[in-house]
């Protein structure tokens, strides 16, 4: 007689109760792929132990059993089943696109995430068997059912199923009893079953089956040791001690660290245990496993893969590919001549940085692979266009899969350097991605070369991968629903803060509450929270006979508190080793603030910013200046601002050139001419706007006529003055050191004096006067062709100005020693921050504070000071300085 199933009150039996079952007719279904592996494993050793050979019967996970069976309906003939099976990834696409469509009037609606949740919905609603009566409806749930139907309409008109839907067709199989049953079916590691679970354990038994429960032999409940390290470093340093230390008393034995946060905590993980596990003077590690799958897209082989496919795509499609693509594929590597070229790859790049190319067409970029003397590169990638191109633009993920594998065949991937064993699994993994891609050609429809990429590029996202379990590690590294269920001698759990066990409920929020409280479904409710948390405290007590608990007494400047179900446990504080991090050493300290100075007769030469960065502080400097050492550059956008400073610059140019003088502005204004002077000069200028599409060419264009027509309705109530020199080219030498500057704009006034302007085209120029007031003066274009050049020419200068010319604003700020008309421009005797000084005392301050910065240049003087915090907003050598360390440290800003 069959127990009552429908109150899961199976009948228990032991592992060797289960090895006297007969194995051809016994099913064992586990609730995970790992509990499958530990059954398998220990089964073995057990008959390794008694030295006796014997047949395992099948034990499998429950989803993977579904799956199988599902795909075995296709053979009954009287059973009628979907032609395709849709995996995850490619179900989330289906349901992504069915709600875009179906709220297509709601463009801010997240459809990705909708999708996620609406899948989840699907799969709890079937599997707690959740039901709303209309009173309890909510508008959330109306949409749920909106997006199902469509759902499900979508995937009739594919002849497709999903694993939910497999999942109930293998069960109404099973309930009809077109499919035979087992002899003997037992359940493994299911503590909570769902409906849906019940149903299928009946079906068992109404089709013959004799459906047990596996009793394992449990340990008893270890009574844990708690502490609380300061934070949350200290806490994975404490653990990785205690594990060095259980690993050094006994080598054979085996030891885990589980981890709520795992996946946050792997990198800080890995660090603090590779050190703790350091073997001898040689520094090799002890191995141990991190349970943690990143997506196979972070591997940088597949990011190489996309990296190319991407450039593959965009050059072959539109005729030209942004420089971003290119130089991601060229840095990735993986490729032909990857070794031998890849120093000249990388140069390639970062003069593409500097230059602010935006993008190349595919004549400029066969043209740098020939400056670039890649010959290997530059065969592989005709070979792979040639690839790419054989067939049709549009076809499906099938014939798409194909052709991928080609192109990245004729790219020479994955390279000419040896694969260790984690590329190759990497590749392999790669290998079946693609498999798994031809599959969703039902779901997606066909697709150009820019799609299918990104396809791919959004499955790699999806699809988790971790190589191999090293088998010699004694050491595992695992979340909480890894280690349930697991053996070992010593377990420590750390992380155990209030937040985390029991966790918050997380109700989907498109059923209402009040139908998942009353189905029990998980995440739902406090209860069930409460209620999973203790099972799962309870589980990890019998996992080894030694358990540490252990909760972090603060995370950052939030204090933490433990969680309620180890609150009561009492402080073990020789769990507490001394934190090696906390242990102060002896320091010898040496200052270095003095680097070799310029080589007298050899030249060095720079631009301006050699003074301003030697003002602001020394280091960078010289990191920047002597050492070369700067972060590398963004790639350029279109509409970046130094691609929209050096067109107005050059209209500015253009105009002028024509305009000559004051007067000259004057009569184009009066004679109705100057609209007509500023689009010529627009036009002439529109070339600078590389990477600009005709809209936003077109755009930018019409904003630099207001800007312009603004700027010189400014210039026009100036006092009368005459365009000297535009755009001048400057050299200036002191001592080794020779600088090349550029001016922007020289007018003359009537009495002979010169003034001086230099156009500011991004934002607001900040505090001009301030910055100059400073003993050490920063922003000194201006004040140093005031003070040095118009010295060294004998011209004397009566005003300085920077023109703001921007769409938010047209405005002028500055200093002049005469009225020019102009208002924001103050006289020294104006300006608090220069403490009384006339016009040529400030003239002297700024020489003698300028020839100050550059003698301490020549002279390798490279203190690390900055004198204010905001000196460093752009330090782009920050890795030199490190001062942000010691500011973060103090609490302070950055």
């Amino acid at each position: 007689m069959q127990p009552d199933i429908t109150a899961w009150d199976l009948l228990g039996i032991s592992r060797d109760g289960l090895a006297d079952l007969p194995p051809a007719c016994t099913l064992v279904l586990t609730v995970n792929n790992r509990h499958a592996r530990r059954l398998v494993t220990e089964w073995v050793r057990h008959l390794n132990a008694e030295k006796r050979v014997a047949e395992l019967p099948r034990i499998v996970p429950l989803s993977a059993w579904l799956e199988e069976t599902a795909h075995a309906l296709t053979f009954l003939p009287q059973h009628e089943v979907p032609a395709y099976r849709l995996s995850s990834f490619a179900a989330q696409a289906l349901w992504t696109d069915v709600i875009r469509r179906a709220e297509a009037d709601q463009p801010l609606l997240d459809a990705t995430q909708a999708a996620r949740l609406a899948m989840d919905a699907d799969t709890l609603a079937d599997e707690w068997a959740v039901r709303v009566p209309e009173g309890m409806a909510t508008d959330e749930y109306r949409s749920f059912l909106r997006w199902r139907a469509a759902y499900r309409a979508r995937l009739g008109e594919l002849d497709a199923e999903d694993a939910n839907q497999g999942y109930a067709g293998v069960l109404q199989a099973l309930e009809q009893r077109a499919l035979p049953a087992p002899g003997h079916v037992v359940m493994a590691g299911f503590a909570t079953p769902s409906p849906r679970l019940r149903r299928l354990a009946l079906a068992f038994a109404e089709g013959g089956a004799q459906v047990l429960r596996l009793d394992e032999e449990e340990n008893a409940q270890a009574v844990p040791r708690r502490c609380q390290p300061a934070d949350r470093g200290a806490e994975w340093r404490q653990a990785a001690a205690w594990a060095a230390r259980q690993l050094s008393a006994s080598p054979e034995g085996r030891y885990a660290i589980v981890s709520p946060k795992l996946e946050e905590d792997a990198p800080l993980a890995r660090r603090v245990l590779a050190r703790a596990l350091a073997d001898g003077d040689e520094g090799a590690s002890r191995p141990f496993n991190v349970a943690v799958a990143p997506p196979l897209v972070e591997w940088p082989a597949v990011r190489a893969a996309l990296a190319w496919l991407s450039a593959l795509a965009d050059m072959t499609q539109y005729g030209a590919c942004e420089t971003r693509v290119l130089g991601a594929a060229l840095l990735a590597g993986h490729c032909a001549g990857a070794g031998i070229e890849q120093g000249a790859r990388a140069a390639l790049d970062v003069r593409w940085r500097r230059r602010g190319i935006v993008r190349l067409n595919a004549h400029d970029w066969e043209a740098e692979l020939i400056d670039l003397q890649a010959t290997r590169l530059q065969r592989a990638w005709r070979d792979a266009v040639a690839a790419w191109q054989d067939g049709p633009r549009r076809v499906g993920a099938d014939l798409w899969a194909r052709r991928l594998r080609a192109a990245l065949a004729a790219l020479g991937f994955p390279g000419p350097s040896p694969l260790d064993s984690t590329g190759f699994q990497v590749l392999a993994e790669l290998g079946e991605s693609l498999d798994r891609y031809a599959a969703l050609s039902p779901a997606t429809g066909r697709l150009d070369g820019a799609a299918a990429v990104q396809l791919l590029a959004r499955l790699a996202r999806n699809s988790p991968f971790q190589p191999q379990r090293d088998p010699n590690a004694r050491l595992d590294v695992l979340g909480l629903l890894e280690a349930e269920g697991g053996r070992w001698d010593g377990v420590w759990v750390l992380g155990l803060t209030d937040d985390v066990l029991p966790a918050a409920p997380r109700p989907n929020p498109l059923l209402p509450l009040p139908a998942l409280r009353q189905a029990q479904a998980p995440r739902a409710t406090p209860e069930r929270e409460r209620q999973w948390a203790e099972d799962m405290y309870a589980t990890l007590l019998r996992a080894a006979p030694d358990i540490v608990v252990s909760c972090a007494q603060r995370e950052g400047e939030r204090d933490l508190r433990p969680s309620p179900l180890i609150a009561g446990l009492p402080d073990d504080i020789d769990l507490l080793v001394q934190d090696a991090q906390a242990q102060a050493l002896p320091v010898e300290t040496f200052q270095d603030a003095r680097g070799p100075a310029l080589a007298q007769g050899a030249q060095t030469t720079g631009g301006l910013d050699v003074l301003d960065t030697q003002a602001r502080n020394p280091l960078w400097a010289f990191a920047r200046h002597r050492l070369g050492a700067r972060a590398m550059q963004p790639y350029a956008e279109p509409g970046a601002m130094n691609v929209r400073g050096q067109f107005l610059h050059e209209a500015l140019e253009i105009l002028w050139d024509d305009l000559r003088d004051q007067d000259g502005l004057h009569a184009a204004m009066a004679g109705g001419t100057l609209a007509a002077s500023i689009d010529a000069a627009v036009t002439r200028a529109a070339h600078q706007l590389i990477g600009y599409g005709e809209a936003l060419r077109a755009l930018e264009c019409a904003r630099a006529r207001v800007v312009l027509a603004n700027w010189l309705a400014i210039e026009a109530q100036r006092l009368p003055f005459a365009v000297a020199q535009i755009e001048q080219a400057y050299d200036w030498q002191r001592g080794p050191l020779s600088l090349s500057l550029r001016l922007d704009r020289m007018d003359t006034l009537p009495d002979g004096s010169r003034v001086i302007l230099d156009y500011k085209t991004g934002g607001a120029p900040g505090r001009p006067l301030a910055d100059w007031a400073r003993a050490r003066p920063v922003n000194l274009q201006l004040p140093f062709y005031a003070a040095v050049i118009a010295r060294q020419e004998g011209a004397d200068v009566a005003g300085l100005l920077l023109a703001q010319i921007h769409a938010r604003q047209v405005a002028v700020q500055g200093m002049a020693d005469t009225d020019l008309g102009l208002e924001g421009v103050a006289a020294p005797s104006d300006a608090e921050a220069f403490g009384g000084l006339d016009w040529q005392g400030v003239l002297a301050h700024w020489r003698a504070a300028i020839e100050t910065l550059a003698d301490e240049f020549a002279q390798g003087v490279a203190d690390n000071v900055a004198w204010r915090t905001d000196d460093l907003t752009y330090c782009d050598a920050q890795p030199f300085l490190r001062l942000d360390l010691e500011l973060d440290e103090d609490g302070g800003d950055d």
